[in-house]
């Protein structure tokens, strides 16, 4: 065992019934508890079990529109629920921040179709209620239905970024340059709530946004939220070494995924940022059982529940790529369209065929690494291997049903991680930041762009 940081743990969801990160039909299974999700008690049920686990992070994905790729309409999507109800991750915060006291969450909002103002607003609030506990997932959006959603066509991918970029420089004006760091007094006995002379308006005036100012919230206890981000495209990487702390990893090869690191650590050390503190997290999918032969019987029950239609509406969604356009033995050709940028194969290797993917997909494994399937002891090893591999410093859960998967996991697999060192040790007190920094900071560091902002 290598003298590695703490891995942090997390459990990935999203405020809907059909949740895509494991598969997204296996709401049916009768073991899962997702229809009940459009009310309260799920929720604080599963923030409850994901503290008593010992995770660190409850991450929300979230969309802004329907999954209309596939066969040309949103039909298969909701017939399945593919991310659907898509309801809105951060009224859930407050519910889980109140009977938890140690896991932090973690939202997806996009620059896109925000307003910096109000989201540099809600977020400060949720700094405030969960005591610091909390992280901005960056995103841009790439479903054409949420840009019809607001009015817009869809915005080529790096000008998305361009936009995140401005957007960013607006929000980091409000959480660090509007008020100084003493400028909230709130002295009874002075009488006084704040000082004026340290609250600035910004008056900020760039090509997409004008923001006067000033920011409506005192400094929360990080000022700026920690900030999450997924991209890795050339365009992705530089926006994330510019501005992220963590990064949610969406290759599944540990080879790709520490190259990948080392060249987004590179950018940022070349923008004068410490590489060091720059974390990463992968998506886990994990299927666990004390035997393999109850393992295979586990796959084959999911089986029975899963839906191969409602996977590929989604995966089509995702890449932009309507794969019953093709014949199965059509080839694929590597696509640069406007959604999450999917690559080809290489040159030198044989086309991957439509009828490849559609056989992928009619397994209810298709987005699960085998690596993650098996006994206790196989998984951990494996997942050991795959952190001293790809460098990457924690785990995010992808549930197939729920709240089995996770107590799966609780039950069955940490116990094995912990005999690893694997599981346990991250700090469960202090600031989200605080517990991902070297120097336990509260606050973004002096060779972050944040803070070239910030007064006082």
């Amino acid at each position: 065992m290598s003298d590695r940081s703490p891995l942090l743990w997390g459990l990935y969801e999203q405020a809907c019934i059909g949740n895509g990160s494991g598969a997204v039909s296996l709401w049916t299974h009768p073991a899962d508890e997702r229809l009940s999700a459009l009310g309260l008690r799920y929720w604080l049920d599963l923030g409850r079990r994901a503290e008593e686990a010992g995770l660190d992070l409850f991450f929300f994905g979230d969309v802004l529109g329907l999954y209309d790729t596939y066969r040309g309409s949103a039909d298969t999507a909701l017939e399945w629920g593919v991310e659907l109800p898509a309801h809105d991750p951060l009224l859930h915060i407050p519910a889980l921040a109140a009977v938890t006291d140690h896991i932090a969450f973690g939202a997806t909002v996009s620059t896109t179709y925000e307003h910096p103002f109000a989201h540099a607003r809600r977020f400060s609030t949720l700094d405030h209620l969960t005591a610091g506990r909390i992280a901005w997932n960056i995103v841009t959006s790439y479903l054409p239905g949420a840009a019809a959603n607001f009015g817009l066509d869809v915005i080529a991918h790096d000008t998305r970024y361009d936009r995140g970029d401005e957007f960013l420089d607006v929000v980091y004006r409000l959480w660090e340059g509007s008020w100084e760091q003493d400028a909230f007094i709130g002295s009874k006995a002075e009488r006084r709530f704040a000082d004026p002379a340290k609250v600035h308006q910004i008056d900020y005036r760039g090509s997409l946004f004008q923001v006067a100012g000033p920011h409506l919230s005192v400094p929360s206890p990080q000022r700026t939220p920690v900030l999450i981000q997924a991209g890795w495209s050339p365009r992705g990487r530089e926006f994330a070494a510019t501005h992220a702390e963590l990064i949610f990893v969406g290759e599944s090869d540990p080879v790709k995924i520490r190259e990948g690191l080392a060249d987004i650590r590179r950018r940022a050390e070349e923008l004068g940022r410490d590489p060091s503190q720059i974390r990463a997290v992968v998506g886990l999918n994990q299927i666990v059982a004390p035997t393999r032969i109850a393992v295979q019987q586990k796959i084959d029950d999911f089986q029975s529940y899963y839906s191969s239609e409602a996977q590929l509406a989604a995966y089509a969604g995702w890449s932009g790529i309507d794969f019953s356009a093709y014949r199965d033995d059509e080839p694929l050709a590597k696509q640069q369209t406007n959604a999450t940028q999917i690559a080809g194969t290489k040159p030198d290797t044989p086309p991957l065929l439509a009828g490849d993917v559609r056989r992928q997909f009619s397994k209810v494994t298709a987005f699960a690494d085998d690596r993650f399937i098996g006994t206790p002891t196989e998984v951990a090893d494996n997942v050991e291997r795959f952190v001293d591999e790809s460098g990457v410093d924690g785990f995010l859960i992808h549930q197939f049903i729920s709240p089995g998967s996770l107590d799966e996991f609780t039950e069955l697999l940490v116990p094995e991680l912990r005999e690893r060192g694997l599981f346990g040790g991250f700090p469960a007190s202090g600031t989200l930041r605080s517990r991902l920094r070297d120097d336990r900071a509260d606050l973004l560091p002096a060779d972050h762009p944040a803070a070239a902002v910030r007064r006082g």
